[in-house]
């Protein structure tokens, strides 16, 4: 399978303002920035046309040097390709994004990718309550109510450092510049 890689600026708050609906990643990338601070490399699995936006939110909240490979998948189809090209590209963890037509949280193709990611070694975090029950290591966004959630089990082969629930969160802090966005595309 080849993959085409591509480089995309991230988009600055300042000249783009987010959509209304668009989700706030800044929550969760703060957890995972004081969580797992040598982790800066974050996998996406999602139709890039139509999660887009989802994908500029994540960027700008990303902290500078952050790379995100980004899977375009337009199937469900598309699992077992997703999980070989973050696992390859040696991505970090995966972000479930709330509203992938495909691979959103909650939904069953976002459930086989967790869990087959799981398996490999690489933990995944999510922004609502469903995002634990596909197996999420935690969560936090408008979709908890802004509380984080973590697992009470680590499901798979995933060794990773879970946050404490009784982390205090700093003010979110907008990163646009230095941010890496790869985007692969599945045949």
């Amino acid at each position: 399978m080849r993959a085409q890689f591509r480089s995309v600026l991230p988009v600055l708050l300042s000249l783009a303002p987010l959509g209304a609906g668009t989700p706030d990643f800044n929550p969760l990338l703060s957890v995972a920035q004081a969580t797992w601070p040598e982790k800066q490399h974050i996998g996406v699995v999602c139709n890039y046309r139509e999660s887009g936006s989802q994908i500029d939110a994540l960027a700008a909240a990303a902290a500078p040097g952050t790379l995100i490979t980004v899977v375009d998948a337009r199937s469900a189809s598309h699992v077992t390709g997703a999980e070989a090209i973050l696992v390859s590209r040696k991505a970090d963890f995966l972000v479930l994004l709330p509203r992938d037509p495909i691979f959103h949280e909650g939904g069953f193709a976002a459930s086989q990718l967790v869990r087959g990611l799981a398996r490999k070694g690489m933990p995944s975090v999510g922004t609502t309550a469903a995002a634990l029950d596909q197996g999420a290591v935690f969560s936090i966004g408008a979709g908890t109510g802004n509380q984080l959630l973590v697992t009470e089990r680590v499901r798979g082969t995933v060794s990773v450092v879970l946050p404490s629930r009784t982390a205090s969160l700093q003010a979110p802090v907008e990163y646009a510049r230095g941010v890496k966005v790869e985007v692969a595309a599945l045949p």
